[in-house]
């Protein structure tokens, strides 16, 4: 399965169009369940909100699920149903279809880091964040207009010596 970059320029207008307010997002697993592929581990994740993320743990336990689920993560957002549709969206390959629950995900090993690293980015949204390959030109960039000034630096001292002699 791929997991589908969220589209960024789409992004905040999507925000827009939730306006539930401030809450976590929180990131749950079932203990125990361990989905076996091929050669494949799977982690049964939830990916929801509240505004108390223990409180909505202790609801569900509640209702006497088959294994224990432990808070993995939960994060603080000023816009919880928005980004919680954004991940559900992002994340939609590994639903998992039950019959009173749609927030209930099996990620392999990748997806579950795809998934954490998607909470981390979520975690911080008015930082201003410069994508990785974009910091690259901007070294290299730099990097060239060194070297050239050095050059043509080196260029004109040794024009000056010629003249002298």
């Amino acid at each position: 399965m791929r997991i589908k970059p969220i589209d960024l320029n789409n992004l905040f207008k999507e925000l827009e169009e939730f306006h539930d307010g401030s809450g976590y997002i929180y990131l749950m697993e079932a203990i125990g369940f361990h989905g076996i592929l091929p050669g494949c581990y799977l982690r049964r994740c939830k990916i929801g909100l509240s505004e108390n993320p223990q409180k909505r743990l202790a609801q569900i336990l509640s209702n006497q699920p088959p294994c224990d689920i432990k808070i993995i993560k939960s994060i603080y957002v000023k816009n919880m149903a928005g980004v919680e549709s954004l991940l559900h969206k992002q994340f939609k390959n590994c639903n998992v279809k039950l019959i009173k629950s749609r927030e209930w995900f099996d990620l392999n090993p990748l997806q579950f880091y795809q998934v954490c690293r998607a909470f981390n980015y979520y975690e911080k949204p008015n930082k201003f964040r410069i994508p990785l390959p974009l910091v690259l030109i901007g070294i290299s960039l730099i990097g060239l207009l060194i070297t050239s000034a050095i050059n043509n630096h080196s260029q004109e001292a040794n024009r000056k010596q010629y003249e002298i002699h």
